[in-house]
This record gives C-alpha cells, structure tokens and sequence, in this order.
C-alpha cells in the first residue's frame, strides 16, 4: 500500500472512532438536557409548606404546651396580665358572689415589718388557690385595674387620709365622660399563685390643689398628693384590690387583705 493510502486509512479509523465515542457518551445518562434538568431539579428547596409554621407547631416543639396569658401555675405580674384586653370577660355575671374562704388564700408581705416615717416598702401580695380544681379571679378595670392603700391605727381609725371631704371636680372633669368599668378574670389551677409587687410610702395626705385636679381621672373622685410622714407607731396596711365576685364580710377581708406593720425611725 502506498504511503498515500496508509495515512488515508488511518485518518479514516480515526474518524470512526471519533463518531462512534460521541455516539456512545450521548446514550449515557446525565448528558441530555433532559437529563441536566432533572439534576438541577434536586438543588431546588422543599416547597415552603412542606416545612413547620408558627402556628404548626414542629415536633418536640412545646409552645403550644404554654399557659394563656391569662391564666397559668404562676402569674409574677398581676396587674400586666389584668391590663390586657384580652383578659377581659364578655357579660359577666358581677352579681353572683362566691364564698372563697377556704379556697383563696391572700398573703400580704411587706420587704420588712418596719419602715422609717415617710420612707417606702415594696408590699408583695400574693394570691393562691388552695381548691381542688381551677379557680377564675374577676377583677374590675376601668380601663386599668387599680390598686391601692390604706392606713388604720390598731382601734380602725383611719391614719393617712386628707382631712375633710373631698372638694368638688373641676367641671371638666366632673362632666367627661367615665370609661364604662369591665372585668378581667385570671384562672388560677390548683396550687397556681399570681403576684402582685407594689410601692407603698409611709406618709400621709392631703387634697391636691385646684390645679392638679384637672388633670384627674374622670371617675377616680378628687385626687389627692403627699403632706408629710406619718407618725411613728403600729398600723394596719390594707391593700385596696379590684377583685370583686367574693363573698365577704363588712371588713372586705378578700378585696381587702391586710398585713400589721411598723413605722419608726430605722436604728
């Protein structure tokens, strides 16, 4: 064979080869568009409702386990929890009067028995369910649940009141309209405690002044203002809560819960 026909017969091979190794890449998967396209497919993310929402709890997630803020095994915050409108009940029933003596304990503890005249003690009252099944709490707000003191010397008379009677409102307060009261209600489980933490100062008060008194609350009665510490001695302190629904006696002693303390000078 001449040298012509050799180098045409090996370029020949070549070729064939060449046509034949395309061919046989071109069968294999993976090397199609189509084939691309269900590879790249796998890259994509799950679709978004395949995954867990807020309001689907994941497993082993606990949120959904949590009390309402309206109820639990311990409430440190009353008053935040009765200041939301969710709390609040529709149409309750204010005249119905349950008898919870022994089943709602009311502590009130003060950070120390004595406290210096005109000085400040921060007062922890604290509501158990002593009862055998879930105890609901109404409490009046109007439009915030309000709490506050009062003073009695060991014979019941009143220590830290304005003397006189109160003088009258302002026109513009006593013509503006009054929130209309409402009742938020907490449920206490067996055993369950919600707290209350309060400021109370050690003195006593007068009437405010003309002034002050227009900027009053309309429905809050004629607002009064520090005049000076009270005189050392032993007083009962009375914590004036909102809880109504209770079936007390004239002392209010479920509204009303009440601890000894001290007022002298501090060694």
């Amino acid at each position: 064979m001449s040298p012509l026909y050799s180098r045409l017969a090996v370029l020949l091979a070549v070729a064939l080869a060449a046509c034949g190794g395309a061919k046989k890449d071109a069968d294999q998967p993976g090397n199609t568009e189509e084939a691309t396209g269900e590879a790249g497919a796998a890259d994509i993310p799950a679709p978004a409702d395949s995954t867990p929402t807020s309001s689907t709890p994941a497993p082993g997630d606990d949120s959904a386990k949590k009390a309402t803020p309206c109820g639990g095994f311990d409430i440190p915050d009353l008053a935040a929890v009765l200041a939301q409108a969710a709390c609040e009940v529709a149409n309750p029933n204010t005249s119905e009067q349950k008898d919870l003596k022994d089943i709602l304990e009311i502590k009130v503890v003060p950070d120390s028995p004595r406290i210096a005249p005109g000085g400040s003690a921060t007062v922890t009252v604290t509501f158990k369910n002593k009862g055998k099944t879930d105890l609901p709490l109404n409490f009046v707000v109007d439009p915030e649940p309000r709490f506050d003191f009062e003073v009695y010397t060991l014979k019941g008379a009143r220590a830290d009141a304005p003397r006189g009677n109160a003088p009258p409102l302002p026109p513009e307060v006593a013509n503006a309209a009054v929130p209309e009261p409402k009742v938020a209600r907490v449920t206490l489980p067996q055993q369950g405690t919600a707290r209350l933490t309060l400021k109370w100062n050690a003195v006593k008060y007068k009437w405010a002044s003309k002034d002050r008194a227009k900027g009053a609350l309309p429905g809050h009665g004629y607002p009064r203002e520090p005049s000076g510490p009270l005189p050392k001695g032993t007083y009962i302190l009375r914590v004036i809560t909102p809880l109504t629904n209770v079936f007390e006696g004239v002392d209010h002693e479920a509204s009303q819960p009440r601890v000894q303390i001290t007022v002298a000078p501090m060694p």
